[in-house]
């Protein structure tokens, strides 16, 4: 205890510098984007990328917008491929770490992770912990959780360094999370998900001084309680005894947690997850902070009763591409020192600085980054909601494409591919994939493909639909953790007809409804419960 909180004292105080620092240059805007720029030229000039566009550290802000085109990771694929080869080099720096993510056509994107990349995340991590331990004091005083990299299985043999995101922070970061985090870090390191999320549940159960918990998804938060209501006994036996359990020996690597009292609570839980188990688990608890915004806004409220004695904070937009906001003081300012900025006005397709942006505005961010990926298009949708100073508050409003219900941010474009696999290895014609966040809180969203023709073949397609669903990246490592429910098929003679009718109670107008592959859809609940029954009764 007395570490943590001396620990928490110097990281205070190191973050109330970049803090600062961020204050201050929400008085020159436009000054620091123009100096974010100058940076990441000096990184990329010599490269092959400043000789294809002209570029150098004299380029402008106007000139490098004129000419270096909007992009995606299509577009870098191959250099990213030919540097973690060894062959070229996106930027003047050594790349040691590549992060995955998923990607839209492609399977897996890997995102260059370069010294100068870390800085430039770290220059809104800093402003976001000082306002962190001045608006809720009391997280100073204990150990936190945070749920960074989550890998799934199949890709621990391949990059066996990705968990390591001790590696994302600077020196005194690393000190300061090694020492007070409640789960250690090379939990990670555990070859399977099962076992990570096991030891994690141990060490989280045991943290009767928890006082942050800190995710990305409610719904993970929430999985996270309903796996330790399954696994309360085993997790209950290693709290009292302080050993690992016989039939896991792959964790013996890790010292075990031992807890007698919170082991006694395990024991005695009905499992029934509520407002009272929590506190009775994590009495010093005093945040969480998760996703809170457009579809994750009811899994959110359910934390937060879930969490009732404690506050809760929204997280910023932040993606594996980069950081544009972190939450403030009740708003969301532009990471304006992290990377540079550019934004499309989603009214009429104007690319504006982000010294030009207005209140109101609705915009997708392309983002400039010390790793070499120039002009890069996201697909995320913010509202222009306000001013600190000169720099603009941005609030989350959506996915522009896609759905991402729990962080699987599956893609129309992926969608189409999986059709053209499933109708040619099926006689069915594929409609829609809906995904649907569930019909109550309590049920976990997931996926139910419409589809026309042969019946009989719904048990086979739904089979292969898993099997390619998975595939994804991020879809499979929601399967994993437990944040989505198993993909469904219905395949009827009147799939357009049941994908009409849902579109239209959605209050879409009859004649303008256009077909999509990928279709957000609330309203189909009650169709993928029914489906759900259906296999579970079939099995």
């Amino acid at each position: 205890m007395a570490l943590s909180s001396l620990l928490h004292r110097a990281s205070f105080a190191l973050s109330r510098r970049g803090s600062r620092h961020f204050k201050e240059a929400t008085f020159n805007l436009q000054d620091t984007q123009v100096r974010r720029l100058r940076s990441i030229m000096a990184l990329v000039e010599g490269t092959e990328t400043a000789a294809r566009y002209s570029l150098s550290t004299a380029t402008c802000p106007v000139r490098f917008a004129r000419q270096v085109p909007l992009s995606n990771y299509e577009d870098w694929q191959a250099a990213i491929q030919r540097q973690r080869d060894g062959d070229g080099q996106l930027t003047s720096e050594t790349c040691e770490r590549y992060q995955p993510t998923s990607g839209s056509t492609s399977q897996v994107k890997w995102i260059p992770y370069t010294p100068a990349f870390l800085h430039e995340l770290d220059q809104a991590i800093a402003p976001w912990i000082s306002d962190l331990y001045q608006r809720y004091p009391a997280i100073r005083h204990g150990r936190h959780y945070w749920s960074l990299s989550w890998v799934p299985q199949a890709l621990r043999s391949e990059a066996a360094s990705v968990n390591d995101d001790l590696k994302l922070l600077p020196w005194w970061k690393r000190l300061f999370m090694a020492g007070t985090m409640a789960v250690p870090e090379n939990v990670s390191l555990a070859p399977t998900s099962e076992l990570s999320m096991f030891a994690s549940l141990c060490y989280l159960a045991s943290s009767r001084d928890l006082t942050m918990i800190s995710v990305w998804s409610p719904t993970f938060a929430i999985g996270l309680l309903d796996t330790l209501a399954q696994q309360r006994e085993a997790v209950s036996r290693v709290l009292l005894s302080g050993r690992w359990p016989a039939d896991k020996p792959e964790l013996r690597y890790l010292k075990a947690p031992k807890q007698r009292h919170n082991g006694r609570i395990l024991q005695q839980w009905d499992g029934a997850i509520n407002a009272a188990t929590t506190a009775a688990l994590w009495p010093q608890l005093a945040l969480i902070s998760a996703w809170d915004t457009s579809s994750s806004a009811s899994w959110a409220q359910q934390l937060q009763q879930l969490f009732a004695h404690c506050k809760f904070q929204g997280k910023g937009l932040w993606a594996t591409e980069g950081v544009v906001t972190f939450p403030l003081n009740g708003q969301y300012p532009l990471a304006l020192e992290s990377h540079f900025y550019e934004f499309e006005n989603l009214e009429n397709g104007e690319v504006l600085f982000a010294w030009q942006l207005q209140r109101g505005m609705r915009v997708r961010p392309i983002i400039t980054t010390g790793n070499g990926l120039l002009r890069y298009v996201t697909k995320d949708q913010l509202l222009v909601d306000g001013f600190l100073n000169q720099c603009p508050s941005l609030r989350f409003i959506s996915r522009l494409s896609g759905t991402d219900m729990v962080g699987e941010k599956m893609s129309p474009e992926a969608v189409l591919n999986l059709f053209d696999l499933l109708s040619n290895q099926f006689a069915i014609k594929p409609v829609s994939l809906l995904a649907v966040p569930g019909k109550q809180t309590d049920s976990k969203p997931g996926y139910l493909l419409l589809a026309e023709g042969n019946a009989d073949a719904v048990a086979a397609v739904n089979e292969q639909l898993e099997v390619l669903l998975n595939e994804h990246f991020h879809y499979r490592l929601a399967r994993e953790l437990g944040q989505l429910q198993s993909a469904q098929t219905q395949i009827s003679s009147n799939a357009m007809d049941t994908y009409m009718r849902l579109r239209i109670a959605s209050g879409a107008v009859a004649g303008n409804i256009k077909v999509e592959p990928l279709t957000l859809c609330p309203e189909a609940a009650d169709l993928l419960h029914h489906s759900e029954q259906r296999e579970a009764i079939s099995a």
